[in-house]
């Protein structure tokens, strides 16, 4: 027996004092109480007991980073598998999967079964040493038992070889699966060599360095931003072969190469393509995105004042971070978010990390209308779209009818199901919700469950804790079911205006029939429906949503990305509240901030700006600033800008011509208003006393910055920091080091393929763009010097650990199957002295302790009056003479005997057994002669 905590058993002293204390009075309370604080002292010190147990364990480590090959899953499934069927008695089996780093995937376990890799993990590097640590940590110690490694051997972590010497040090073996890429030539692009950056028309000279292991004949092609420059064919010898190009580029920004290489069966085809970006600096225009791309007002004005603009609609802009980059701004003029798309995204990080502009300006496809509430770029804007009481007459009583069916449970990233981010679309427009709102929810699969009877919305915070607890159960979503406990719940509502929400599933909505008559009946009684529907308009179900929306005058949201499901919530609720967009001519009021712009036109100080005809209802937020407002009850900013992040956002509320926005267009002074605008979104000159770069390094990137020693700036003096925009990561914020007079450097790594893109920013706000640095393919497919260093890895692992090679799946638990263990006793020591306590209360309470005390002096007494007790006499039976003959029994009625007199007596007889039972033989013939 041994103790985990031994220094506790210490406590069993002020325990025995306590004990004491605490005896009690009866005769056998102190003893009980001394007895249960004992057990309870020794179950401090976690005492256990030294068994033997039998069984092995066996941890099966499985690399799945991007350069096993094809197949590896499928092999390493069909290895565990193997594995639980030669699993013994007492044997467990774990699995650990790893690619940038290890994950779990199941814990140690007797009988279940592996159904497959299901954890989320990083595939762009290898790290074996990681991976193994985990496996020996799930190895008890003194268990008997091994490692199973099903790897390609390309690992890019630290060196795994001393985790293969500790195994072999706790007995534990590793045997390794080698799982290598089929033989053949391999073809791949080493690098592209561009400058790091040209001026706009300057013609220069890029590289491609091709390796290849054999000689072998290749097609190539190669492409600038998606369109192709040159292709061929021709053979490439053993070695590097070098590519030469030439080109010239007319516009700024940055411009990305990528050569495609295709020839005979390639060992790595994800090696064959190589990708390279340089900067192009010169003058950079203005994006203005409109309905239709056409001229308009204000693109003629922005253009007739000399800046540079191109013009676009939104399904054709190259909204991505490496287009923008050739923009000073972007002008989004009354267009809906919902046509912009991913290109929400990528305007974010063009304002924050590529110190860009944003005008939006407003109309009936733009802000709150236009679903710009809990969009990408709302949080940019300086204003704000949520609906206020204070600016509404009348309430909403809102029924939201949500898909709660089986196809809600996917998973759209890790730990995030489908029906999460309906819960929060959901919950998204409950909070735009006032208290002279109503709201109610219902979750509907194949029926309809209640989970929010139709309430005032006094108490969000509940509300929304109600919706985000719904989960997906049950078949697809009914319509009919949904629409019709909808329209129930909104029967009682003392709101006029009534909507329902219903959000379902465009290729799986079930029980259609009656639903047109259902929408028609409801529309009737005031009701209104909007359908946001998962899919597209291609998907099966599309047009019978598509015809209910219709029917019930409200509006069709799609979707394929679950992501969009708050801001379509949000954009449904402000369009059917009607408050967000005003219709009433107003006044408007220019305000002293308005002139930290610039130079404005003279217009503004000799009659003001002009009133206009409507405008989208927004508030101002922090750090917004308000150079225009309303003159009527709401106040509400009419232009208003705001700095974010290195960029530079502005707002117009009113709508640029059309039907609320001819007077600001007839204004004398709209050009001069919207060009100062503009060039103070453009920000300022680049700095020229700072010369930066950055070049690649392996996996990494280095940042380098000098400064200019002849201008005598002191632009370094308080520092410099770089802001990085990564492919599938958080922008990086990097401090620069001081490594030379005046010279500075950072460097962060790169993890994924693509083109990183980086801004300079100065400690006096300039920032300055930095060339963009570019993976051409992930750092597991880089080629090694060694081929064949991967498997060697391999054998050396297996040697140092005592393991085997590709051994036989029979053999994996082969090997010593007896252990010693320790079983923990604190569980029984407790309810013992529980049991001690019960037993010690009883006899307390039942008075037992004075009767068992009273047991012995009765049983001395019972023996004293035994002993005292006269002994009893045995019955005398008479012999017959041994010379007597035997007597053959003879047959005859019974006789009645007489009865023989007693002899006389001087004193009484002493009583016997004997006499005892002839009194009692006597008394019975008595009896029967009567």
């Amino acid at each position: 027996m041994g103790f985990l905590h031994p220094e506790l058993l210490l406590l069993a002293l002020p325990a025995a004092a306590l004990a004491w204390r605490w005896r009690g009075t009866g005769r056998g309370t102190p003893l009980a109480r001394f007895v249960a604080l004992g057990l309870l002292s020794l179950a401090l010190g976690a005492p256990y007991l030294r068994t033997r147990e039998g069984g092995r364990d066996l941890v099966i480590v499985v690399d799945r980073s991007r350069s096993m090959p094809g197949g590896g899953d499928a092999a390493a499934l069909e290895l565990i598998r193997l594995a639980e069927e030669e699993r013994r008695a007492g044997d467990r089996v774990a699995v650990v999967a790893f690619g940038a780093e290890p994950v779990l995937e199941r814990l140690p376990s007797t009988s279940a079964r592996f159904g497959g890799f299901a954890r989320a993990l990083d595939r762009d590097a290898s790290d074996l040493a990681s991976a193994l640590s985990t496996a020996l940590e799930l190895v008890p110690e003194g268990r008997p038992g091994a490692l199973l490694v099903v790897s390609d051997g390309e690992s890019n972590g630290r060196d795994p070889l001393p985790l293969a010497r500790l195994a072999l040090a706790r007995g534990l073996r590793i045997d390794v699966r080698a799982l290598v890429r089929e033989a053949g030539a391999d073809l791949s692009v080493e690098r592209l060599d561009l400058p790091p950056e040209v001026g706009a028309g300057e013609p220069f000279q890029l590289s491609a360095w091709v390796r290849s292991d054999r000689r072998v004949e290749a097609a190539f092609e190669l492409e600038r931003d998606g369109a192709l420059l040159s292709s061929g064919r021709r053979v490439f010898e053993p070695g590097l072969t070098r590519m030469v190009f030439r080109d010239r580029i007319e516009r700024a920004g940055v411009a990305s190469y990528r050569l495609r290489l295709e020839g005979e069966p390639d060992r790595v085809p994800e090696d064959d393509v190589g990708l390279g970006a340089l900067l192009v600096r010169g003058p950079r225009p203005v994006l203005l995105i409109n309905d239709d791309g056409a001229e308009d007002t204000l693109s003629r004005a922005l253009r007739a004042a000399g800046i540079p603009l191109e013009a676009a609609r939104p399904e054709s802009a190259r909204l991505e971070a490496l287009a923008l980059s050739g923009y000073r701004a972007v002008v989004l003029e009354n267009v809906a978010a919902s046509r912009l798309g991913a290109g929400l995204e990528a305007l974010r990080g063009f304002v924050l990390e590529q110190g860009g502009g944003l005008l939006v300006t407003g109309g009936r496809a733009s802000f709150g209308l236009g679903g710009y509430h809990l969009s990408p770029v709302d949080e940019l804007l300086a204003v704000s779209m949520e609906m206020r009481q204070e600016h509404r007459k009348l309430g909403v009583a809102l029924a939201i009818a949500m898909d709660r069916s089986g196809s809600m449970a996917a998973e759209v990233r890790p730990g995030l199901q489908k029906m999460d981010l309906a819960n929060l679309g959901a919950s998204a427009a409950i909070e735009l919700l006032a208290p002279i709102d109503s709201v109610g929810v219902i979750a509907v699969d194949s029926s309809s469950h209640v989970i929010q009877e139709l309430t005032p919305a006094r108490d969000i915070e509940e509300l929304v804790s109600r919706v985000r607890s719904i989960e997906s159960m049950g078949g697809g979503i009914f319509v009919y079911t949904a629409l019709l406990a909808a329209g129930r719940m909104l029967e009682g509502a003392e709101q006029k205006n009534r909507h329902i929400v219903l959000f379902s599933d465009a290729a799986d909505s079930e029980e259609q029939e009656r639903c047109p008559e259902l929408v028609e009946q409801l529309g009737r009684m005031g009701t209104t429906l909007s359908v946001i529907a998962l899919g597209t308009r291609a998907d099966t179900d599309a047009r019978f949503l598509e015809e209910l929306a219709r029917l019930g005058q409200g509006e069709i949201y799609f979707t394929n990305d679950p992501s969009e499901l708050p801001r379509l919530f949000a954009q449904d609720t402000l369009t059917m509240s009607r408050a967000t967009f005003v219709e009433e001519p107003a006044a408007a009021s220019v305000t002293g901030d308005l002139y930290g712009l610039g130079e404005l036109p003279s217009e503004l100080g000799e009659g003001g700006f002009p009133a206009i005809a409507g405008y989208n209802l927004t508030f101002l937020r922090q750090g917004g600033i308000a150079g225009v407002v309303t003159a009527d009850e709401h106040r509400a900013p009419l232009f208003a800008f705001a700095y974010r992040g290195l960029g530079r956002t502005a707002v117009y509320t009113g709508q640029v011509g059309g039907t609320h926005g001819s007077q600001i267009v007839g204004w004398s002074g709209f050009s001069g208003f919207f060009v100062t605008a503009l060039r103070w979104l453009a920000g300022q000159e680049e700095p020229t006393d700072v010369f930066a770069s950055v070049r690649r390094e392996g996996r990494e990137a280095v940042v380098s910055v000098e400064l200019d020693p002849a201008a005598g700036t002191s632009a370094g003096s308080q520092g410099f920091t770089a802001r990085i925009a990564a492919p599938e990561r958080e922008p990086l914020e990097l401090p620069l080091e001081r490594v030379g007079a005046q010279r500075y450097e950072a460097r962060f790594p790169l993890e994924r393929s693509g083109i990183a893109l980086g801004t300079l920013k100065l400690a006096d706000g300039r920032f300055l763009s930095l060339p963009p640095v570019a993976l051409p393919y992930s750092p597991e497919f880089e080629r090694p010097p060694d081929p064949q260093a991967g498997e060697r890895l391999l054998r050396r692992i297996a040697r140092e650990s005592g393991g085997e090679v590709a051994g036989a799946a029979g053999a994996l638990f082969r090997g010593e199957r007896h252990s010693r263990a320790w079983r923990p006793v604190t569980r029984e020591l407790i309810l013992a002295a529980l049991l001690v306590m019960l037993v010690e209360i009883a006899f307390r309470r039942l008075q037992l302790w004075g009767a068992l005390a009273r047991v012995p002096a009765k049983a001395r007494a019972l023996g004293a009056r035994l002993r005292r007790a006269p002994p009893l006499e045995p019955e005398t039976v008479p012999s017959m003479p041994a010379s007597a003959p035997a007597q053959p029994p003879v047959e005859s009625e019974p006789q009645h005997q007489p009865e023989r007199a007693s002899p006389p007596v001087s004193q009484p007889a002493k009583p016997s057994l004997g006499t005892a039972l002839e009194r009692a033989r006597r008394a019975a013939r008595r009896e029967l002669e009567r």
